[in-house]
Parts: structure tokens; sequence; C-alpha cells
């Protein structure tokens, strides 16, 4: 007997691995606060240098250096590049803001109104970057390992590259950009402002399409749209050096004035708290602390510059001066109030990158040096916007969840009874429920990967795992059924099993003799010799006689259907899947690009193979019409809907890369499956299968033979006359006379007016079924040919059961949907 697991000891396993794998609470030893203090201390100096300096006073030129990690001349960093790197920006900014350009940069522009720029730039770009010419190959070998890594100065040079080192000559990139009011500081004339910033790089030339994610700290000057970010490391100090990074005096004071006080604060907060902040600015997106042990990584001081808004106006839009304000645009796209907005070009930037300690220098592809039809620099739109645009696309994902919804409770109705369960596969609608708590899983993860929409999101979460219930429940009747089938052909085949020498030919028992008494005879069911007999009780629903509990238990059987113990293993089978399934699916969200492409391709074409076991499934049991039409079609084309958004629409939500040729191998694969099915239930589920290859089943759709030896035909048919023959009257074959013509002629029971045919009467309607037989002594190839070729389509119109018995096709599976019984004789059919 199957002992029944208690859920709860699982649960308690879990708790109790999330608590051994949780982390300790830092503990701070003597070393590591000993070392904390060095950290702030170098901190305060660095603050003090960034304090006491002027612009121009770091130029690796003119052999001016800075006391700051990374900036001095013992480091070996290509400081000589950023001359020409601040020369390639100031183009930039000349080609993007005209005339204007010189006068913004110095702080002398009395109309800073006039540049139609967004003055809060959150959200994103993206696009292509490209390899500079400016740049140059610097080695690990090059770096004073010594000097910016005293505790372990052999460790970079023994390293064979760099981490985020770009190796090829383009590939994509993607910034995030965050400057929320309330939270990022800012002067007090809204002049300059924090900024942060995670970058997503590419490198098409690495093996695998390498890409690295981290973040960068920066400011924001609003009234031009120009940005400066930097990484900060131990060995690298960006955020104190970063205002000896701007293009122009006023710039540089600007950022100086900002982040004296900024940094300043952090310092303070840094030393204040309870646990240790090591570094503040930190280019790692979980905000730990990147040790010196660490493998090396390249740093990056990337600039930006916004493209001015273009406008799509309309007549009765157009203001009277010719310009939009930007200040009610933006506040309308943050809190809006229904205001109708004008048209409008999406976030565009063009951007200069530099590596102090790799030595290349990138750009993002655009005019002047590519096609604009090719390239845009990078492009993409406000946080306002993708939210906006997230939540379109939750609400429709919430649509094709409503509508796969419906499709399953149609379903669920048509296949009401075991007999038409029993033709559905179980691991179609595995397959479904699979699909749909994955979908749950990612939506109630994904709010922290969006940052916004997280009601939208948690209520379409709620209404696929309302799918998942329904579909489970479809999983639990289906398996009831199925599994009591597999029980009782076991049971049948041990029954019919034989041992060698034995024969399975029952021994006629005789009557017991009549009493002597003169009473009257006991009866059959009655105990003979002292032994007492159960009664056999046949249940109802025509399904095994129900014996004694007993003897079932001597034979090893237990339960007629799966207990709740077999109920409670397929669902924790399907919960453990499907656990392991969406965190290993995480894993290959952080690999290379072609492993990534590679798994989620592989993943989608098995999601999408869900039709395949239910084509299996007809060919074994050779059974037709398992599913509802519009349940396959519309499962098909909702389920392929998402899919077909993320591998077609550029600008998708989660930023994945389109893929048109493998989302044409999928769709192909889909209809692939619908054909099968369609061909199944028009030609048979057999007609592709080659003889031999399935296990024999019943044809409820045979060949009628009039042969002796295949006799085929029903019970009550009759042979079919000949053409040459004449018409049979009904008349007395003893008189001699002529028969009346005004008697009309009638046609032998059974027999048709057309040539090769007979008529039967089918018992469930009452109507005439009009089939093709091949006539007796017939040219063998002839009606081979004829019962393959030509009466392929006819066969489907009739149905005959091994019993004999012939019905109308329609008429004989409306009523196997609910009584696995002939009509006639009630006799056992096989399942269809």
């Amino acid at each position: 007997m199957e002992v029944r697991r208690d859920p709860r000891s699982f649960v308690l396993f879990i708790i109790l691995l999330l608590l051994l794998n949780s982390p300790d609470t830092p503990q701070q030893s003597f070393s590591a606060h000993s070392r904390f203090e060095e950290t702030i201390a170098e901190e305060w100096a660095h603050l003090s240098i960034l304090n006491t300096t002027h612009y121009g006073d770091f130029d690796a030129a003119g052999d001016k250096w800075l006391n700051l990690t990374g900036l001095r001349d013992e480091d070996g960093y290509a400081w000589d590049l950023l001359g020409g790197v601040k020369g390639r920006v100031k183009e930039q900014v000349r080609m993007l803001l005209g005339e204007k350009a010189e006068a913004v940069l110095e702080g002398d522009l009395d109309d800073y109104t006039s540049l139609e720029m967004y003055r809060n730039i959150s959200g994103f770009v993206q696009g292509e970057w490209v390899r500079s010419p400016l740049g140059r190959v610097l080695h690990p070998s090059d770096i004073n390992a010594s000097a910016l890594n005293p505790l372990n100065p052999d460790f970079p040079i023994a390293m064979p590259e760099y981490d985020r080192n770009l190796t090829g000559m383009g590939g994509p990139i993607r910034v995030h950009l965050s400057e929320t009011e309330g939270r990022m500081k800012t002067d007090e004339n809204r002049t300059v402002s924090e900024v942060t910033a995670r970058l997503v790089i590419g490198d098409d030339g690495s093996f695998g399409g390498n890409w690295w994610e981290f973040m960068l700290n920066g400011v924001h000057f609003p009234r031009f749209g120009g940005v400066v970010l930097t990484t900060t490391s131990d060995r690298f100090a960006g955020i104190f050096a970063l205002p000896h990074f701007q293009i122009s005096q006023n710039l540089y004071s600007s950022a100086q004035d900002l982040l004296n006080w900024t940094i300043h604060d952090t310092i303070e907060r840094q030393t204040n708290r309870v646990y240790p902040s090591w570094n503040p600015w930190t280019s790692t997106l979980d905000g730990s602390a990147e040790s010196s042990a660490m493998n090396p990584h390249c740093e990056f001081v990337v600039y930006l510059q916004e493209h001015p808004v273009q406008f799509q106006l309309k007549p009765e839009q157009n203001p009277t001066n010719g310009q939009i304000d930007m200040g009610w645009l933006e506040h309308e796209l943050r809190y809006p109030t229904g205001s109708p907005l004008p048209r409008r070009s999406a976030l565009s930037m063009s951007m200069v990158g530099f590596s102090p300690n790799c030595g290349f220098v990138i750009e993002s592809k655009g005019p002047p040096e590519f096609a604009r039809s090719v390239h845009t620099h990078l492009a993409g739109s406000k946080t306002e916007e993708f939210a906006d645009k997230a939540r379109h696309g939750i609400i429709a994902f919430a649509v094709t969840l409503s509508l796969q919804l419906m499709f399953l409770v149609k379903q669920m109705k048509e296949t009401a009874t075991p007999s038409t369960r029993n033709r559905v596969s179980f691991y179609t609608i595995a397959m479904h429920a699979m699909g749909d708590g994955f979908s749950f899983l990612a939506l109630i993860f994904l709010h922290l990967f969006l940052g916004s929409s997280q009601l939208p999101l948690f209520t379409t979460a709620f209404l696929a795992l309302f799918s998942v219930v329904f579909e489970l429940r479809f999983l639990m009747d289906i398996w009831t059924v199925q599994a009591t089938e597999r029980m009782r052909q076991d049971r049948q085949q041990a029954t019919t099993a034989t041992a060698p020498g034995q024969t399975s030919t029952p021994t006629p028992t005789p009557p017991p003799p009549p009493p002597s008494d003169g009473t009257l005879p006991l009866p059959v069911t009655a105990a003979r010799g002292g032994a007492t007999t159960p009664p056999i009780i046949i249940p109802s629903d025509g399904d095994e006689p129900l014996g004694n509990p007993a003897q079932a238990t001597t034979t090893g059987e237990t339960d007629r259907t799966p207990g709740r113990a077999e109920l409670g293993a397929l669902y924790s089978r399907y919960c453990l899947l499907l656990i392991g399934l969406f965190f290993l699916t995480l894993q290959f969200t952080t690999v290379r690009s072609t492993a990534r492409a590679t798994y989620f391709n592989i993943f989608c074409f098995l999601y999408l193979s869900f039709w395949t076991p239910q084509i299996y499934r007809n060919i074994m049991r050779n059974c037709r019409k398992a599913l509802r039409w519009d349940f396959v079609l519309g499962q098909s084309f909702v389920r392929m809907l998402p899919i077909t958004y993320f591998y077609a629409v550029e600008d998708n939500v989660l930023f994945s890369h389109t893929d048109v040729r493998a989302l044409a191998v999928l769709v192909g694969w889909v209809w692939i499956q619908i054909l099968a099915l369609a061909s199944q239930e028009i030609l048979g589920s057999r007609f592709f299968i080659r003889e031999g290859w399935a296990p024999p089943a019943y044809d409820y759709h045979p060949i009628l033979r009039e042969d002796e030896e295949g006799a085929t035909m029903p019970i009550g048919s009759t042979s079919i006359t000949s053409p040459t023959s004449p018409t049979s009257t009904l008349h007395n074959p003893d008189d001699n006379s002529e028969p009346d013509a005004s008697v009309p002629s009638l046609s032998k029971p059974g027999e048709s007016k057309e040539r090769g045919k007979k008529v039967f009467d089918c018992s469930i309607c009452a109507m005439d079924i009009e089939v093709p037989v091949i006539p007796s002594g017939g040219d063998g190839e002839g009606a081979a040919a004829a019962g393959l070729g030509g009466m392929i389509l006819q066969r489907r119109a009739y149905m005959v059961t091994p019993c004999r018995h012939i019905f109308h096709t329609a008429c004989l599976e409306g009523w196997m949907r609910y009584r696995l019984q002939c009509p006639n004789c009630r006799e056992i059919l096989p399942p269809l």
C-alpha cells in the first residue's frame, strides 16, 4: 500500500534550506574595521583635492596630474586620449545646437527655453556603438599594479584580460538614466543635478557575444542636455575627478560646486551607518564593494548629449511663439490630466565613451558618419512613456490569458465524460499549464525589472494563476480517467495470461442434482459445499464489477481510481518542475548572447510543441476528435502572440533582441502540428504511419467487402445486385404470367440503386446509411485502389462496431461520448 506523504515536511525542508543559505549578519572584524577607517580617510583626502583644484589642473598632455587613484602619472592610464575625447564631444554639441553651442558651454545664453530639451532625462536610450580611431590598445602589463593595488600587486598582471573589455568593432548598448526629483540632488537654479545610470553593453566581436551591465554616477546639465558619467572603484576615483572631465570652465565650476557638498553628505552618511558601505558609488548592480582582489575591469567615462525634441504639431496645437513649454509637457507626462499631447520625437542622445585603463574609445552610430535611415545614435523613451507602454502590454497579455481561459472552459465542457476525457492527451494540457504557471512567476517578479506597473502586473498574475487552477483541475480529471483505464488494461492482461501447459478454457460445472426430499432445487447463486461466494455487483456506469475488498487486497489492488496520494504527487511534481524551470531560465538571462538566444529558442520550440503529445495519443489509440477546433486554433493563436511580440517588436518592454527567422520557424512548427491534427481527423489518425509502427487498434471505418475470406459485412447484410441482372419485382415465382407493369419495382432489402453500394439502417437515428461495398470476386488491385483511394473519405461517413453493427459516424460518436457500449447489443466497445 502506498504511503501518503505529508506536504508539510517538504515545506519545512525548503524553509530550512533558505535559512541555512541566508547571509549571516555582517560582523566587522578588527582588520575590516581598520580598513574601513582607511577608506573613509582616503575619501576625505580625495574630497579635499576636489575642493582645492581648478579647471586645467589635470592635463596629461601638459604633464599635470592629480593625487587621485588612477589620475597619477605612475598609474599608467591612457589619459593622453582625454583631450581628443573632449574635442569629439564638443563637435557633437556644435552639430546639435549650432551657433548656440559656445554660449551654452560658457553659460552666456540668456534664453535657455529656446532649447527644446527634457529637463528630467529619466528613461532609457539604446542603439549601437562603434569603436573610434581615437583609442589605442592598452595591455594589463602597462598598468602600474603596485601603485593601484599595494595589497596584491601581481594580481592584475596575472589576469589575461580585463573584465568589460571591448575587443570588437561594435555591439549593442543601452543606458537607463535615473533622475527622480526629490531623491537626486541639484543646485538652487536647477543648472546641474546628480544622475545615476545603468549601462548594458555588448561586444559582437567577443566569443558568443559577451555583454556586461554596471552602474555609473555623474552629473546632468538640464539647460542644454549634457551628461557626464563615470565609474568609481578602488583603482579609479572617478566621482572625485568628475569636474576635471568637463569640456568647459563653466561646466567645471557647476559640477565642482554640486559635488563638493553632495560627496560630503554621502561620506557622512557612510560613516554613520550601522553596517559599513565601502563604496557608495560602486559600479556593481547589487551595491556590493569592489575588492582589490577581484577580477580587474575596465573603467568608463561616458559623455551623453541630448538631442532637441522635434514636434509634429497640428494647426490647432501650434503655439503663438512657435515653441512648446517643456515644463508643461514633462508635468503632463508625470501627472497626466488628460490634455492632448503633441506628437514628438523619441528621447535621443549621442554618446562618446572612454576607458582610461583599457584605452578604447567608442561612439554611438549615427549621422554624419552613418546614414540616418540606418542608425540614429541612441533612441528610447522617458520613464513615464515606458511605463505607459508597459501597462498597455500587460493589459494585452491579460486579454490573451482571458481568451485562453475561455477556450479552456469550452473544452472542459466538451470533454465532460470519461469517454471524451480518455481521448485528450494529458501532456498537452500539462504543457499549457506549465506555460501559464511560468507566466505567473514571471509576472510576480517582473516589477523588479520594470520598476513600475506593479498593480497591473499582480492583477494579470492572478489571472494566470486562475488559468493554472482550471488546467490543473482538468489534468486531475484526465489523469483519473486514464489511470483507471491503465489499471483496467493491466488487470485484463493479467487475467488473460496463462501459464505454459495450461488451457484458458474454463471447465463447465455440472448442475447440482435435484434434492431427494422433493423440495425445489437451490438457486444457481447459492453456496455449494459450505463455501460462500459473494455476489458480483455491476455498477450503473458500466465500469468493472466491484468485488470483495478483501479479495482486492489479496490480488494487490487497493483502489479502483487514483487516490489522494497520487494526485498530491502529481501537483508536487508540477510545482517542482515549474520552479526548477523558472530558476534555470533566470540563470540563462545572464549568460552570453549566443547561448541565451539558443536557450530561449529551444525553450519556445518545446513550449509550442503542445499539440505533439495529442498527435501521438491519436496515433497510439487510433482516435480522432479529441479537441475542439476552436480550442486548437484559439490556443495556438493566443499563445503565439506574446512570443511574436518579443521576437518581432524592436522596442519591447523586456529589451529582447528580435529574431524574425526564429519566429518564422516557430510559427511554421505550430501550423505543422495543426495540419497534422486536421489530417488525422479527415484522413484517419494513422494515415501517415506505416503498418506495424503503432500497436494494433480497432478500426471503426473498415472497407466493407463481400468476399468470404475478409468478411466484414455488418449483421443482416445481403449480397449486392449485379448491374446486368434484371430488376427484381414482387410476384409469385410459380406464376408463369408476366408481371404487371402497373406494380412498381422494388429493390431487394439492403440494396442501393448505384453500383457497389449498399443501404443499412442506423438504429440510433432510424435513418438509412448508404455505404460503398467491394463486391465478391472483384479485381484485387482495383478493389485495393478503390478502398484506399476513392473510398478514403466515404469510409468516414459510417462506423462498424466489433459486434458488426453499423451506424452513422456522427450518431455513434455522439453515443460514445457518454457510453462505450453498442446501442444494439450492449457489448463493450473499444475507445474511440
